[in-house]
């Protein structure tokens, strides 16, 4: 076996692996994918309070917060908007799957970041995403 030959094959068994790492994490999970928020991405793609990387100073306005009211579910990030300079862009709204159920955008010389999510027919878990447009965005759970 010429030496491309030989580094195309060890290439494709690498990612192979890589890759069933992977799908044995989403398989065994069980549809709970809990599991992302403690995974690598945490603190580099993505931040929570545990893994805020980069953004170690910014959890308290950044983090999104909540608030049970009967069937609803109030989430706010605590952050100030300072017009198109310095705001949360949306908040996301997640069953326990990730599946999106909701999605806020804010007008930030008008709105404040808070949104309402109606959790009447869910269960378990749910996530919501704040997004803000130098930080990044930041994901929060909330079981029900």
């Amino acid at each position: 076996m010429d030496r491309r030959n030989f580094i195309k094959l060890t290439s494709y068994i690498g990612l192979s692996s890589i890759g069933g790492i992977y799908l044995n994490n989403f398989a065994f999970a069980n549809n709970n994918y809990s599991f992302l928020l403690n995974s690598d991405l945490a603190g580099k793609v993505f931040y929570t309070k545990e893994k805020p990387g980069r953004w170690h100073k910014k959890i308290k306005g950044h983090l999104p917060t909540f608030e049970r009211q009967d069937n609803n579910l109030i989430v706010s990030t605590g952050h100030e908007m300072n017009g198109y300079i310095h705001y949360i862009i949306k908040h996301m709204f997640f069953d326990e799957n990730f599946n999106l159920l909701n999605e806020t955008m804010f007008n930030p010389d008008n709105d404040a970041p808070i949104s309402s999510h109606n959790i009447g027919k869910l269960k378990n878990k749910v996530f919501a995403l704040s997004l803000c447009n130098k930080h990044d965005a930041w994901i929060n759970s909330f079981k029900i």
